[in-house]
């Protein structure tokens, strides 16, 4: 599958939407969501460095790269745009978070979904995404392994060694979580989270970091996880969203 990013500025428009997905994903994710946007806004669905590639590109690449190249394309859009509303799933909610407090007066609102403020790994779910990556054979009937595979941008690669390259990246990633945590209180713009209950790699504890602020408010997904959404988690947060349109 093709991970590519989209962009579509409007001319005269003065909202745009900025979607930021997450360390191994895809704008796929979001498919769904850049569908039911009207034609007056305009639209970035960010491809961050090194993804929709090799497991040697997304090595080489950097949290110190991916929060640079968020940093640009929010200052892109501030520089024609009023309103920014930025939509994130998983790492992206960190910085989408990290950009709505350097930029309350500009950042619209928040559409979070699986912020990963602690994290809580499976094991046996860890066995089917390690699946996914290494191309090895899973079960191509298991809706949560499809939706996996069809939002994970880094081509898989049978060569174990190379995946160790991959370990900081995760590194990066556990202290972004870090300083995220440190600013969720000072969110002043309105910020809907949805997590997920059977969540793969997010706890339900990551809730906690988030109810002090009243401009944030958690929606729960009963029977969703990290990348899936049965057909009632699905419609409800897309229902979330055209009222957030």
């Amino acid at each position: 599958m093709k991970h590519k990013e989209y962009v579509r500025i409007t001319k005269s428009a003065d909202t745009a939407f900025l979607f930021i997905h997450g360390i191994m994903g895809s704008p796929n994710h979001f498919k769904d969501f850049v569908a039911l946007l009207p034609d007056n806004v305009s639209v970035i669905n960010m491809l961050l460095d090194g993804h929709g590639k090799t497991v040697k590109d997304f090595s080489c690449s950097s949290m110190e790269k991916w929060k640079t190249q968020v940093n640009e394309k929010v200052d892109f859009l501030l520089s024609s745009h009023k309103n920014i509303i930025i939509v994130g799933h998983s790492m992206g909610t960190l910085f989408a978070i990290e950009q709505a407090v350097l930029h309350p007066d500009r950042i619209k609102s928040l559409f979070l979904l699986s912020t990963p403020l602690k994290i809580s790994v499976k094991a046996h779910k860890s066995m089917e995404s390690i699946k996914v990556s290494l191309g090895l054979k899973y079960d191509a009937n298991n809706p949560k392994i499809i939706a996996a595979q069809n939002t994970n941008s880094i081509q898989s690669d049978k060569c174990i060694w190379r995946y160790f390259g991959v370990v900081p990246r995760f590194l990066e990633l556990f202290r972004e979580i870090k300083h995220t945590r440190d600013i969720t209180s000072k969110i002043s713009v309105p910020c809907n989270v949805f997590l997920s209950r059977h969540d793969e790699v997010v706890s339900m504890s990551s809730a906690r970091f988030l109810k002090g602020n009243a401009n944030i408010k958690i929606h729960i997904l009963e029977n969703s996880g990290h990348y899936y959404y049965p057909k009632n988690d699905k419609d409800y947060v897309l229902s979330e969203f055209k009222n957030l349109i």
